[in-house]
C-alpha cells in the first residue's frame, strides 16, 4: 500500500480510510488491527487504537516517534484501545506517554536507555535500570523512575507502612533507610509525582516541646503513673494517636516529671500535675502496694535496710540521736509490713521516705525473664569380642599308677573344671554296702549306693554363666571318665546409641533440679547378732537416672551464665556383694548465647584388650598348638558427648510458642500410638491430651446480644 499526503487512498478488504489534504495530513487505516493514525507535519499527532495488537501499536509508535524498541518475546497477545481526541493534536513526546500508559495498563512497561526502549513485562521492569532523583517527574507520564525522598520530622519506616498500600503492587516498591531516615520510591512518575505530595504534607514538625515540672510535695513515679492511666487507651487508638500521644518521664533523683506534649496538652497536664502536687494533712501516710512478680518478704527486707540508712542519715543532718528524739516525736516512724496471703507491703512512712519506698518498689517489682534449658546427653559405644579355647582333662582310671592333670584357663568364661566339679557333685558318692540276710544275718553280699548328689544344681549354675559354643569331648571307660576336652567359642557385637534430652525451665537466677529415674538400695553394713539372732541390713538408698542442676544468671546481650551439674547414672550387673553402677557426670559453669548450643563435655574411649593364655612349649607349636591354647580379644569403642542449650524466655509469647511446640509433639506421639492400637484389646482407646487452643474468643455481635435478650425475655 502506497502512502502519501496528498492523495485520497481506499484499500479493498481493509476499510475505508479517507485522507485531507487539508493541514498535509496522512491518514491510515488497518482493518486488521482496526488501527487509525493521523499525521500532522506541523510536529503535531493522533493516535486512535481499536482492538489492535500491541506489537502493531509498538511498531506504529516507533515509527512516530523515531524511537528504537525492542520486544520481548512474551509481550504478545494483548489488544489494546486507545481514543484520542478528534479536535486536539498531541506532540511525539505526548503520544510516546499515551503510548507508555496504555503498556502499563497491560501489564506491561517501557524502559529506556541510551535511547533504546525495551518493552517487557511489569515483572521484569523492576531489574531494570531508570531515571534516579529526576527533577520534574511530570513529564515522564507513566514511565517507571527511582526516587530517593529524605524524611526530616517523622520516622521513615512508620510513614513507610502508611504510604506502603499506595505503591504499585505489580512492579513498585518503597524502602525505608533507617540510618539516613530516607524512602527510596520505585514506581511510575505519576504515582510517585502523588506519593511525593503527600509526604510533602505530612511531613511536618509538630508543636511538641520537652517540658521539667518539679514536684514538692507528691512523688514523681506517682504522678506519672496517675497520667499514664488517664491517657490510656484501646491498642487500635495508641496507634493512630502515638505521634500525638504526651509522653511523661519520671526524674526520681530530682522528682521532677519531664512533659512531652503539644501546647495545648501542656496546659491542661500542668494544671493536673499541680492539682496532685499538694501537701497531705499529716506528717506520715499508709499505702497498700500489691505486688506483681516479686516476693513481699523479699521486698520488704530490702526495704527495712534503706530505712534504717534513711533514719541514720536524719539523725545526723539534727546533730545525733538527741536531737533526734524530738524530730522523731512530731513525725511518724516508718514501719513495713509484709502480707504474705496478698503479696502485698503495707507501708507507713513520712512523704520523703515513702517516695524512696515507691522507687525501689517499681525498680524491683518487674517481671523477669525466663531460661528454658535444655541438655543433650549422646552416647554412642561399640564393642566386638572374640573367645576361642580348648582345655583338658585328664582322670586316672584303674589300680596303680595312671596319668592324671588338668589344663584349665580362665579366660574364656567357664573353666573345664567348674564343668566338672558340677558334673562330679551331680554324681554324688558311690559307697559299698553289705547285705545281710534279715532272718539269720549272714552276709550274703554287696551293694553300691550312691549318695551326696546336688541333682546337678552346681552343673547348671556353671552352664548357665556359659556365653558362646560350649562343646565337650570325652573317653569314657569302665572305671569312668579317661580324658576330657571343653572347647570355648564365642563372637559377640553389641552396639549402644543412648539419647537423653532432660529439659527444665526456671527464672533468672533460681536455681532448678530435674530428676528422672529410680532409687536402688545399696547395702551399707549388716549384723548378725547373738548366735545369729535378730539379724538385720543397713541398706541407704541412690538415686540412679538423669539428674539435671542448674542456676542461670542473665547477662547483658542475651547471654546465659549457667552453673550446672548433669549426671546419668544406670546399672552395669551386680557382684557378689552389691549392684555395679555407671555414672556419667559433669560439674562446670559456662557462658552462653540465648538460643546457641555449647558442649559441656566428651569422651572418645577407643579400648582393646588381648588375653592369650597356653600350654608353655605345646601352645607354640605350629596349628597344633591351638589345641593348648585359648585367646580372648575385646575392642570397646565409645563415644560421650553432653551438650546444653539454653533460650531465654523473654516475655508470654515466647513461653507460649515453647509449651505449644512440647504439647504438639508429646500429642502427636500420642496420636501415633492410638492409631496403632492396643495389643490384644482393640476396643479400648488410648489416651490423647486435648488440642492446645489459644485462639482469642471475640464478642458477641450486635446481633447475637440481641437474640441473646429475647430468649432471656
Amino acid at each position: 500500500m502506497k502512502l502519501n499526503n496528498q492523495t485520497t487512498a481506499k484499500t479493498k478488504g481493509w476499510g475505508d480510510s479517507v485522507m485531507s489534504t487539508t493541514g498535509k495530513m496522512l491518514a491510515l487505516t488497518l482493518a486488521a488491527s482496526s488501527l487509525l493514525l493521523t499525521s500532522y507535519t506541523a510536529n503535531a499527532e493522533r493516535l486512535n487504537v481499536r482492538d489492535a495488537d500491541i506489537r502493531e501499536v509498538v511498531e506504529t509508535v516507533a515509527r512516530i516517534t523515531g524511537k528504537t524498541m525492542i520486544v520481548d518475546q512474551r509481550v504478545k497477545g494483548q489488544k489494546v484501545t486507545i481514543i484520542t481526541a478528534g479536535n486536539q493534536d498531541y506532540t511525539k513526546e505526548q503520544i510516546y506517554n499515551i503510548f507508555v500508559s496504555s503498556l502499563q495498563m497491560n501489564g506491561f512497561q517501557a524502559v529506556e536507555t541510551d535511547g533504546v526502549v525495551k518493552i517487557i513485562q511489569d515483572q521484569r521492569a523492576r531489574y531494570e535500570s531508570s531515571p534516579v532523583n529526576v527533577t520534574n517527574p511530570k513529564k515522564y507520564g507513566d514511565q517507571y523512575i527511582t526516587q530517593v525522598i529524605p524524611v526530616q520530622n517523622v520516622n521513615a519506616q512508620q510513614i513507610m507502612n502508611v504510604l506502603r498500600p499506595l505503591v504499585s503492587p505489580q512492579s513498585g516498591h518503597l524502602f525505608a533507610v533507617q540510618g539516613t531516615n530516607t524512602l527510596i520510591l520505585h514506581d511510575s512518575a505519576s504515582n510517585v509525582r502523588r506519593i511525593v505530595e503527600i509526604i510533602e504534607r505530612t511531613d511536618k514538625a509538630n508543636d511538641e516541646e520537652i517540658e521539667v515540672i518539679p514536684l514538692q510535695h507528691a512523688s514523681a513515679g506517682e504522678v506519672v503513673r496517675i497520667l499514664e492511666s488517664l491517657n490510656r487507651a484501646g491498642p487500635q487508638q495508641q496507634q493512630i494517636n502515638e505521634v500525638q500521644m504526651p509522653r511523661f518521664v519520671a526524674d526520681e533523683r530530682t522528682n521532677s516529671i519531664l512533659l512531652s506534649a503539644g501546647d495545648k496538652q501542656r496546659v491542661r497536664l500542668r494544671a493536673l500535675i499541680n492539682s496532685l502536687d499538694r501537701p497531705l494533712n499529716t506528717a506520715g501516710n499508709t499505702k497498700t502496694v500489691f505486688l506483681k512478680y516479686a516476693k513481699a518478704e523479699d521486698v520488704a527486707e530490702v526495704l527495712s535496710g534503706i530505712g534504717e540508712i534513711k533514719q541514720k542519715e536524719e539523725q545526723a543532718q539534727s546533730g545525733g540521736p538527741a536531737a533526734a528524739v524530738g524530730a522523731r516525736a512530731s513525725r511518724s516512724l516508718y514501719s513495713i509490713q509484709a502480707h504474705e496471703e496478698n503479696n502485698a507491703l503495707v507501708l507507713t512512712a513520712p512523704p520523703d521516705i515513702m517516695r524512696e519506698f515507691d522507687s525501689v518498689i517499681r525498680s524491683l517489682d518487674i517481671r523477669r525473664k525466663q531460661v528454658h534449658v535444655e541438655a543433650i546427653i549422646v552416647e554412642i559405644s561399640d564393642t566386638k569380642a572374640k573367645e576361642l579355647g580348648i582345655q583338658w582333662l585328664f582322670s586316672p582310671a584303674g589300680s596303680g599308677t595312671q596319668p592324671a592333670g588338668i589344663i584349665n584357663f580362665g579366660n574364656t568364661g567357664t573353666t573345664i573344671g567348674e564343668v566338672a566339679g558340677g558334673a562330679i557333685a551331680a554324681r554324688g558318692t558311690e559307697e559299698q554296702v553289705f547285705t545281710r540276710d534279715p532272718q539269720t544275718g549272714v552276709i550274703t553280699g554287696t551293694e553300691t549306693v550312691r549318695s551326696g548328689g546336688d541333682n546337678g544344681s552346681t552343673l547348671a549354675q556353671v552352664l548357665g554363666g556359659l556365653q558362646g559354643l560350649g562343646l565337650g569331648v570325652a573317653r569314657m571307660s569302665s572305671s569312668g571318665v579317661s580324658w576330657g576336652a571343653f572347647i570355648k567359642a564365642l563372637e559377640g557385637v553389641t552396639d549402644s546409641n543412648t539419647l537423653a534430652r532432660p529439659s527444665v525451665t526456671t527464672l533468672d537466677n533460681v536455681e532448678a533440679v530435674f530428676k528422672a529415674g529410680q532409687e536402688i538400695p545399696i547395702i551399707t553394713g549388716s549384723t548378725l547378732g547373738n548366735n545369729n539372732a535378730n539379724p538385720f541390713q543397713q541398706v541407704d538408698r541412690k538415686d540412679v537416672g538423669v539428674m539435671l542442676k542448674l542456676t542461670p544468671q542473665i547477662n547483658e546481650g542475651n547471654y546465659v551464665r549457667l552453673d550446672i551439674e548433669q549426671e546419668v547414672s544406670s546399672i552395669a550387673g551386680s557382684t557378689a556383694v552389691d549392684v555395679v553402677t555407671n555414672k556419667r557426670e559433669v560439674k562446670t559453669s559456662v557462658l552462653v548465647p540465648d538460643g546457641g548450643l555449647v558442649v559441656l563435655g566428651g569422651l572418645i574411649d577407643d579400648d582393646i584388650q588381648e588375653s592369650s593364655q597356653k600350654v608353655p612349649i605345646l601352645g607354640d607349636i605350629p596349628i597344633l598348638g591351638h589345641a593348648f591354647k585359648s585367646q580372648r580379644t575385646q575392642k570397646v569403642k565409645r563415644n560421650l558427648m553432653v551438650f546444653i542449650h539454653p533460650t531465654v524466655l523473654k516475655d508470654d509469647k515466647e513461653l507460649r510458642e515453647l509449651s505449644s511446640a512440647k504439647y504438639s509433639y508429646i500429642r502427636a506421639q500420642q496420636i501415633e500410638q492410638a492409631n496403632r492400637g492396643i495389643s490384644l484389646m482393640p476396643e479400648e482407646d488410648a489416651h490423647v491430651l486435648p488440642t492446645y487452643d489459644e485462639a482469642l474468643v471475640l464478642p458477641p455481635s450486635f446481633e447475637e446480644y440481641l437474640e441473646k435478650e429475647a430468649e432471656g425475655q
